[in-house]
C-alpha cells in the first residue's frame, strides 16, 4: 500500500503524517485482499458559518477501478483524520459486501433448475 499525503502546512506535521500512516496500515490489515493506494489531502479552511476547521480528504481506487472519495471537516486535525478513515472503512466494506453478493448470485444461478 502506498500513501501520498498532500495539502498545506498541516501535511508537513510529523504527528499528522504518523497518524495517517498508522490508520492506513490498520486499513490495509482490515482489507488484505484489496491493494489500496491512498491519497490523503489535509488543509485548513475558514468559513463564516462553521469558523476554523481542518478538512481531510481521502481518495483511493478500489477493485474494478471504482474511485472512493471521503471528505470530513472537524475542528481538530486528529478528529478529521479519524472520521475520514472511518468513512473510508465503511465504504470499502460496502463495496466488498456488494462484490461478494454478485459472486454468490452468480454461483447460485448455476445451481438452479430441476
Amino acid at each position: 500500500m502506498s500513501v501520498r499525503i498532500s495539502g498545506d502546512m498541516l501535511a508537513l506535521d510529523r504527528k499528522i503524517k504518523k497518524r495517517i500512516n498508522q490508520l492506513a496500515a490498520a486499513l490495509e490489515a482490515r482489507f488484505p485482499n484489496q491493494p489500496l493506494e491512498i491519497q490523503a489531502r489535509i488543509s485548513e479552511e475558514f468559513d463564516q458559518l462553521h469558523g476554523h476547521r481542518v478538512r481531510c480528504e481521502l481518495l483511493t481506487v478500489a477493485q474494478e477501478r471504482q474511485q472512493v472519495i471521503v471528505r470530513e471537516a472537524r475542528k481538530q486535525a486528529e478528529e478529521a483524520i479519524d472520521a475520514a478513515f472511518a468513512g473510508l472503512k465503511t465504504k470499502l466494506r460496502r463495496l466488498r459486501t456488494r462484490d461478494l453478493g454478485k459472486q454468490l448470485k452468480q454461483t447460485m444461478l448455476h445451481a438452479t433448475g430441476t
